[in-house]
């Protein structure tokens, strides 16, 4: 199936369509055209530190409408694999924003407030709000043995100013001082592209995921087994390719030339 013939559009956000507050060249045409030709697409993404609310708050602040069900965050993936994991009364520790804490207390997760004896679960996100202290109590819960999940493995954030650290660069810190490594949900899981095609009905062969990161959004793709675009206009270089031995379908500088691409009806 050619590049033109898709019709779902797996999208991953910060660096691919917009980079911090700064829509980038072709989003919006690229959005139209979807529409035009009676396709769909949500936006993935791994970053886990707002909720779904922040992100229709901040597609209205770059100029584009969108609604709840446009999105899927890998903390909406981390909430479906602890409701399938865990026991309801599991008590989790969650280092993460408060975002994210009202997310699982609204799926009827409990979150500890504080350190606590019965917290089972280490649930580690992208945390814009991380303290000395929550990196403790993560160190203290596991060196005790408690079970160890992570929203996304994302070394860095594209900001304006270069990047920042994510999840992942926190998940070395971790595992340089205690020797743990978490169970990682998010992208490069195949689970979010997965249920994005459960959620809309189309086929693998229909759908093509657009990332700006090898090692989460192609490599997510990939494990899906459906085609993916890496575009340039975010964290990854082409070096990346091979350095993390993840082929993407196509390579392409930006959403602006995938636009282009797609009303070419090329390449096959």
């Amino acid at each position: 199936m050619s590049l033109a013939e898709k019709r779902l559009f797996l999208l991953d956000m910060d660096g691919t369509i917009y980079l911090s507050e700064t829509l980038f060249d072709g989003t919006l045409d690229f959005l139209r055209y979807v529409r035009a030709i009676g396709g769909r697409y949500l936006f993935l993404t791994n970053n886990s530190s707002r909720g779904t609310d922040a992100y229709i708050a901040k597609m209205a602040r770059l100029g584009i409408e969108a609604f709840p069900d446009d999105f899927l965050t890998s903390a909406d993936a981390a909430i479906r694999y602890l409701r399938g994991r865990y026991l309801p009364d599991t008590v989790y520790y969650v280092c993460g924003t408060e975002s994210l804490k009202n997310q699982l207390r609204l799926a009827g997760l409990r979150v500890a407030e504080t350190l606590r004896d019965d917290c089972a679960v280490v649930l580690l996100g992208y945390d814009t709000e991380l303290t000395y202290e929550k990196l403790e109590n993560c160190c203290i819960l596991l060196n005790r043995g408690a079970d160890y999940v992570a929203t996304h493995p994302d070394l860095v954030c594209p900001t304006w100013y270069g990047s920042a650290p994510d999840c992942g660069s926190v998940i070395e810190m971790l595992h340089t001082a205690t020797g743990r490594r978490p169970k990682v949900i998010g992208k490069p899981q195949p689970e979010m592209a997965l249920l994005a095609m459960e959620q809309t009905g189309f086929s693998p062969r229909e759908t093509c995921l657009i990332g700006d990161r090898v090692y989460t959004d192609i490599a997510c793709g990939v494990n899906a087994g459906i085609d993916t675009i890496f575009v340039l206009s975010g964290e990854g270089v082409m070096e990346d390719i091979p350095k993390y031995g993840v082929q993407p379908t196509y390579c392409m500088q930006n959403i602006r030339e995938v636009l282009n691409t797609l009303e070419k009806g090329e390449p096959k």
